[in-house]
């Protein structure tokens, strides 16, 4: 079955594509068997009454969030806080490379060796490199289709990293409401989760206090991507009705503790 045109393309409907593509895939199973039994009834003239015919696969009963017009509310702010975290990431990579070099230049054997050492290519650097290559290619012609004047000429680095994060930063709420925007989000996504496995500054835990609001087990995780997820029953809740349902049970074990 097709996937929802109006859906959104984030993180959020994580659960629906999933459950789309295992339908497919199912649907694909039931034809063949379907043929299969059709050509063996055909080839030995089974006597009435027939073999029952395999189970047309159930349809798809998830929803999925729609996009407003591109894009779910929820998925808006994690676009929103991963490009504005690109930055700090991308500096904390650089300062353990340039943290590296140095220790290269005081402990090696000879000035030489040294020198070699703090000279050398990192694949962080690149990765940066990288980074500002995909956000340029963005800011561009979001320039050009905006009317603004073309992007000043920086030398790559920090601070032109800086400079084209903030502009897109500034621009976030019109870029996001185009439909081109789906690369770019998920891209922004993709280097966020990028970057903090480089850093390693995932949050030591993923696990949530809070029960489930579907099925009620204490088994609710924080995911790659941003969402919360509850392993029991897969229920996928954004930051927002994470935060809100843990604020309700956090009142609701406060009324219990002054009732008793």
């Amino acid at each position: 079955m097709p996937i929802n045109p109006h859906a959104c393309n984030g993180p959020c409907n994580k659960r629906y594509r999933a459950a789309v593509a295992d339908h497919d895939q199912a649907v694909t199973l039931y034809e063949h068997a379907l043929a299969i039994h059709q050509a063996v009834l055909a080839a030995w003239r089974i006597p009435l009454p027939y073999p029952a015919e395999p189970a047309l696969p159930a349809p798809v009963t998830i929803r999925p969030y729609l996009g407003d017009p591109v894009w779910h509310p929820g998925c808006v702010k994690l676009i929103w806080a991963a490009l504005d975290q690109l930055d700090d990431l991308a500096s904390q990579a650089q300062a353990e490379v340039d943290g590296h070099r140095d220790a290269g230049a005081r402990y090696g054997r000879t000035g030489i060796t040294a020198k070699t050492h703090a000279g050398s290519p990192s694949p962080v650097s690149d990765t940066l490199d990288e980074l500002y290559g995909d956000l340029v290619k963005v800011e561009d012609p979001w320039r050009q289709a905006r009317g603004y004047r073309t992007r000043p000429q920086r030398a790559r680095g920090g601070p032109a990293r800086r400079a084209s994060i903030a502009f897109l930063l500034d621009e976030l709420d019109g870029i996001l409401r185009d439909p081109w925007s789906v690369d770019f989000g998920l891209n922004v996504l993709a280097w966020h989760h990028r970057l903090s496995k480089l850093t390693k500054s995932d949050p030591p835990t993923r696990r949530s206090p809070i029960r489930c609001p579907r099925c009620s087990e204490r088994q609710v995780s924080r995911t790659d991507d941003g969402y919360y997820q509850c392993q029991a029953c897969e229920k996928l809740m954004s930051q927002a009705e994470h935060d809100r349902a843990h604020s309700e049970q956090a009142d609701e074990l406060d009324q219990e503790v002054h009732a008793s």
